[in-house]
């Protein structure tokens, strides 16, 4: 079963996990500018203590990382808009040789793809119907997301005032834990009243 994100009864985004493969569905993510594998770059829409801050190199890091394992099959992204048109990132590794003092090595690569949008195409969709689908191929990667980052998740609780024992000015909240509805209790398959009394993300 896939680990489903909602904000109430809105999908966010839904990770689907298999043994030699992570698919990673996310909604409201328009394609983004293929700046943004630039190493660094600043975006003036963030920064202070309510945002995340620019678009840095963490996802560049992780594909170059992945991509110089010998298990690495492949690593995409696809942009989907609601006009009908599709974006697509394929991530691979390209060997540069030596030059002067330079050893040769392997680096990162992007290829993007794009498809225009059918014409005369014109969406009153909202942003749900933009989507970014993330695929990485590598061998054990199920095992390994399931280990290592699920336990990392972060799940927020929307709760009745009154089963509050203190509330944050940064959004924290105290409260019993027997009072909270269950996330997930080790089982196959998350319980259903999860998603629907508690949004994660």
């Amino acid at each position: 079963a896939p680990i489903a994100f909602r904000c109430g009864e809105e999908p966010v985004c839904a990770i689907e996990v298999e043994e030699d493969e992570l698919r990673i569905l996310q909604h409201y993510t328009f394609p983004l500018h293929p700046r943004a594998l630039e190493t660094g770059v600043p975006d003036a829409g963030k920064g202070g203590d309510a945002t995340a801050g620019g678009f840095g190199d963490g996802f560049k890091t992780a594909a170059a990382a992945l991509l110089g394992q010998p298990a690495c099959r492949s690593i995409s992204w696809t942009f989907e808009t609601a006009e009908g048109r599709t974006v697509r990132w394929d991530f691979v590794g390209a060997e540069r040789a030596a030059v002067g003092n330079f050893r040769a090595s392997r680096v990162l690569e992007v290829h993007v793809t794009a498809d225009a949008a059918p014409a005369g195409a014109a969406s009153s969709a909202g942003g749900a119907a933009y989507v970014m689908r993330q695929r990485v191929r590598v061998g054990g990667i199920g095992r390994a997301f399931l280990a290592e980052a699920a336990p990392r998740l972060q799940v927020f609780w929307s709760l009745p005032d009154a089963v509050l024992l203190g509330n944050g000015r940064q959004g924290d909240f105290l409260a019993d834990a027997a009072a909270a509805p269950p996330i997930f209790d080790g089982s196959s398959a998350p319980p259903s009243s999860a998603s629907a009394s508690s949004s994660a993300s």
